[in-house]
């Protein structure tokens, strides 16, 4: 497929691409992030496609019998046949929703325009997928916040805050033959990257940043000139008020950002951490009967698409009833 000819309700109107919106597998992940580095010119266009399918697959629908819609899109592509895209029993209606886009775009909702910031939240229970215009894709997980610079592309310099967790693939990007500094800032230190994947977690009072593929320059707040160059797989625990440093390198770095496949993949983790887990993802309080359960450990994969499954494979795997009312979680031993 030549998608470099694609224009936005191309991209909007094809299956494969709107599985990797919809329902994103490690496959298409590997294939569209692929592409969008090899393609950093199309970024915009991919994010145009992926807000035409958000919408027009939303549960409030979009209906294209409006004649103001009508009347736009004639406007805007004149001459151009109407789409319509049948995915998984939902019918796209990527003229409608194409417009209604482009209308947002024109009111400033989706792009970067000068003298603006954008800040992209998730509430507890929710994880969200942010494409920034060089073609960077962000994992945001629950709870968390990601600020983007005003004025992006404009700068020498390619800038996020975090509060919260996400993984980053970076795309590659050059201004005049010279490569463009990505860098994401924490409380306690910021991660530098020309073009690469890693998860930044600022959470417990700490920042980690596990490094998947490429080169990362730490820089850490409080010491100026100390520099930390990771390699994949290194992890890196950093508390700028307790003043910890801690390296250590993992032979398989993937368990620490499973989330972003809405799955934990749990190497020996205690009750009690998995309890942390739970209350920082889903906004509840998480209360444990007593000490000797908290130590009990966890090997395997559970689901996190929602809190409910997620307490049913914890029941099946550990000897515990767990119980869930409002926003108060208990776990106690299951009687012998």
């Amino acid at each position: 497929m030549n998608y470099l000819s694609f224009e936005p309700e191309d991209f909007a109107t094809d299956a494969f691409f709107c599985s990797w919106v919809l329902h994103p597998t490690p496959e298409t992940e590997h294939f569209w992030l692929d592409w969008l580095r090899n393609n950093p010119s199309k970024a915009r266009d991919i994010e145009w496609a992926r807000q035409m399918v958000l919408l027009a697959s939303s549960d409030e629908g979009i209906a294209p019998a409006a004649e103001s819609v009508d009347r736009i899109w004639r406007g805007i592509e004149e001459g151009k046949k109407d789409k319509v895209v049948v995915f998984r029993n939902r019918v796209i209606w990527v003229k409608a929703a194409a417009a209604v886009v482009l209308l947002l775009v024109a009111f400033g909702g989706y792009f970067y325009r000068k003298g603006q910031s954008h800040v992209y939240h998730t509430a507890f229970g929710e994880s969200r997928r942010v494409l920034l215009p060089d073609g960077t894709l962000v994992t945001l997980n629950a709870n968390s916040s990601l600020r983007v610079a005003d004025r992006w592309g404009r700068r020498t310099e390619r800038e996020v805050w975090l509060d919260g967790e996400a993984f980053f693939s970076v795309s590659k990007l050059k201004k005049a033959g010279q490569a463009i500094k990505f860098t994401v800032h924490t409380h306690d230190l910021n991660v530098e990257v020309h073009g690469t994947e890693f998860n930044v977690n600022t959470r417990q009072d700490q920042t980690q940043v596990v490094l998947s593929e490429g080169l990362v320059h730490l820089r850490l707040n409080d010491r100026p000139g100390k520099e930390i160059q990771m390699k994949p797989g290194d992890l890196v625990d950093f508390s700028r008020s307790k003043q910890q440093l801690h390296i250590r390198h993992l032979p398989d770095a993937s368990p620490m950002y499973s989330w972003k496949n809405n799955r934990w993949t749990l190497n020996d983790a205690s009750l009690a951490e998995i309890a942390v887990l739970i209350q920082e993802t889903y906004g509840v309080t998480v209360t444990i009967e007593n000490d000797s359960l908290k130590r009990q450990t966890v090997n395997g994969v559970v689901p996190t698409d929602n809190m409910g499954d997620l307490l049913s494979a914890l029941e099946s795997i550990l000897p515990i009833t767990i119980t869930h009312q409002e926003q108060r979680v208990t776990i106690r031993g299951r009687p012998n």
